[in-house]
């Protein structure tokens, strides 16, 4: 997140401008100064140094929050690398997340205080006496009433609390919240008490940070890397930048979007998404405005679009699918203003694409990311009009080529795996190794490439994905090279069903669709193939379409489709693939058994 002396550099040439808005929460860069100073203040004074003997870490779980927001800058300010955890997780895969990390500092929101205790509980590495936990809500027992006769409990300038005091509200202008926020909005009362400077106190709320006296001058910052932690996979996995990385990364995407002060950007997707998070630090530094919500409630997006008059958004797919069903969708298209919707791509198909246009105008983009790579490929909206699904192009300062099983550099045209090298990929694992070449592209490789000129050797990260590029530099997504079960370690069927599952994007008579390869005694080997239609009463067209393609991509594997109301998705565009089967399994199953009973009785 930005560091404090670009928060004062904007608060002296526009003290009042808005920097951070979170429903009736407004922080001018003056407010946002003042109170990641305090911030900054108070972590100093509950990390004595002989807690600073080791890398001192942090990590947070919440949702996108004026508060977090603060704790983000005061960690970048100290040198703390922050690294955001997605609660979805389960409790086994965080806790050894957990261990990895070793954090000094743990920042969690109340709806998520009983997944956290549930990890540290089950981390053997962790000892939760020795993190210093920051609660973004004051504990009920240790508070005492609000309200203008509270002494201290005034509300300052903008809506920013006076030190001591809580502030919340709803996350939406004319829409309903959901009940966490209504929790947190009703009346939640200000944080009485604050610890002695220097205790050993294992717990510091965020409102008693904000009470911390304002710093005189603060530390030399402690480190400078930043962690992200990586998805799926068999054991948990962090990546590690460094500090240089990522200022050049932070250019890049100026460039690459065109971002200025005067940009009002809607974080729409969960902080721990490591884009979610450089795309908030990179709209701060160069002076524009932030709009939180966790709501992901497509009524609240449309509305908070439209009253903050948002110019640009990182939206989770989900959220994104709902926006565009709804019918306030298209008042932001009216208005103007809108101009740029970043989204994950991997699994977003031909109707989001037209949809999007259609509903919000030209202005969705999708992103290829991953943590590794970071941002490294993209596809503009009048790209997205006459390529397949899971193309891009790579983005500023970003070179992708793809190589042979030997490790050489392909022409145009041959299939292999992408190697991708620019500021956005990553050192390395904090434990682990990963496989770099250096490798000179040549200009008879046709590597994706926005530098505009032959780069000569560079170091390239060799990812797992498997792709093609084309002659304009263009890079297809066709495969994975690893991370396949060992039940359907098959590249030749691995690589007919990632083009079935492109296959079936690119068709415009389903909304959504995902292609799951199963082993199970109900169904046997088979694939799941659920889809949602374009509208009720269309399904018999999908039926169709879906049974015609998996017989001519995969005709040696049986596939049961199925429409559904919704595919589950991570905020990251991955497709959470067990709750999907929970939920459409036993309906195949019972499917099944129905059909064998009509069979029976037709026999008998």
């Amino acid at each position: 997140m930005i560091r404090i002396e670009h928060i004062r550099r904007h608060a002296t040439a526009r003290p009042d401008a808005t920097a951070v808005v979170d429903g009736a929460v407004r922080l001018s860069w003056t407010d946002f100064a003042d109170a990641v100073g305090r911030c900054a203040a108070g972590l100093t004074e509950q990390l004595p140094e002989e807690r600073r003997a080791r890398p001192v870490r942090a990590v947070f779980l919440s949702g996108p929050r004026w508060e977090l927001a603060v704790l983000l800058a005061a960690c970048a300010t100290l040198g703390i690398p922050c690294t955001g955890l997605d609660p979805a997780q389960d409790t086994d895969r965080l806790a050894r997340t957990l261990d990895l990390l070793g954090p000094s500092i743990v920042i969690v929101s109340s709806e998520h205080a009983p997944v956290l205790d549930a990890a540290l509980g089950a981390a053997p590495g962790t000892d939760a006496r020795e993190l210093l936990r920051v609660p973004l809500d004051p504990p009920a027992e240790s508070a005492r009433p609000s309200g203008a006769d509270a002494a201290g409990g005034a509300a300052g300038p903008n809506g920013l609390p006076e030190p001591g005091a809580h502030v919340d509200a709803p996350r939406a202008t004319g829409a309903a919240a959901s009940p966490a926020h209504t929790d947190r909005a009703a009346g939640r009362p200000e944080f009485a008490r604050r610890p002695d400077p220097g205790s050993a106190e294992p717990v510091r709320p965020f409102p008693g940070l904000l009470a911390s006296d304002p710093p005189r001058r603060l530390p030399e910052p402690l480190h400078q890397e930043f962690l992200a932690v990586v998805p799926g996979g068999p054991r948990p996995r962090v990546t590690v930048r460094g500090s240089a990385a990522e200022g050049r990364a932070l250019i890049d995407l100026v460039d690459e979007f065109g971002f200025d002060a005067h940009d009002v950007h809607l974080v729409a997707a969960p902080l721990w998404q490591p884009l979610s998070l450089q795309l908030a630090r990179t709209l701060l530094t160069v002076g524009g405005a932030l709009v939180l919500d966790d709501t992901g409630d497509a009524e609240v997006l449309a509305a908070l679009i439209a009253a903050e008059h948002v110019t640009t958004t990182m939206i989770e797919p989900g959220a994104l699918g709902r926006l565009l069903v709804h019918p306030d969708s298209a008042a932001p298209a009216r208005s103007g203003r809108l101009r740029c919707v970043i989204t994950p791509g991997r699994h977003l198909g031909r109707w989001t694409v037209d949809t999007a246009w259609a509903r919000l105008g030209p202005v969705l983009h999708l992103a290829l990311t991953s943590p590794e790579t970071g941002l490294a490929g993209l596809l503009t909206p009048e790209e997205s009009q006459v390529t397949r699904a899971r193309t891009g192009r790579a983005v500023l300062g970003t070179t992708v080529v793809v190589l042979s099983d030997e490790g050489e550099v392909l022409p145009a045209g041959r299939p292999g795996r992408l190697a991708i090298a620019g500021p956005h990929v990553m050192d390395g694992y904090l434990d682990g190794e990963a496989e770099f070449r250096t490798l000179d592209p040549g200009a008879d490789s046709g590597a994706g490439s926005a530098l505009g000129e032959d780069a000569g050797e560079r170091r390239f990260l060799v990812t797992d994905d498997l792709g093609v590029l084309d002659e304009h530099g263009r890079f297809t997504l066709t495969g994975r090279a690893g991370g396949v079960r060992a039940a359907v370690r098959d590249r030749a069927v691995d690589a007919a069903l990632f083009r079935l599952e492109s296959d079936l994007l690119n068709l415009p008579c389903l909304r959504d669709t995902a292609v799951v390869r199963v082993s199970l005694p109900t169904l046997g080997d088979a694939l799941v193939v659920p889809f949602i239609a374009v509208a009720v009463g269309r399904e018999a067209t999908g039926y169709a379409a879906l049974r015609t393609a998996c017989a001519r991509r995969v005709p040696s594997i049986p596939a049961h489709v199925i429409a559904v109301d919704h595919i589950p998705y991570s905020p990251t565009g991955r497709i959470r693939t067990a709750e999907l089967l929970r939920a459409v399994v036993p309906i195949l199953t019972l499917n099944l058994q129905l059909e064998q009973t009509v069979h029976q009785e037709i026999s008998a």
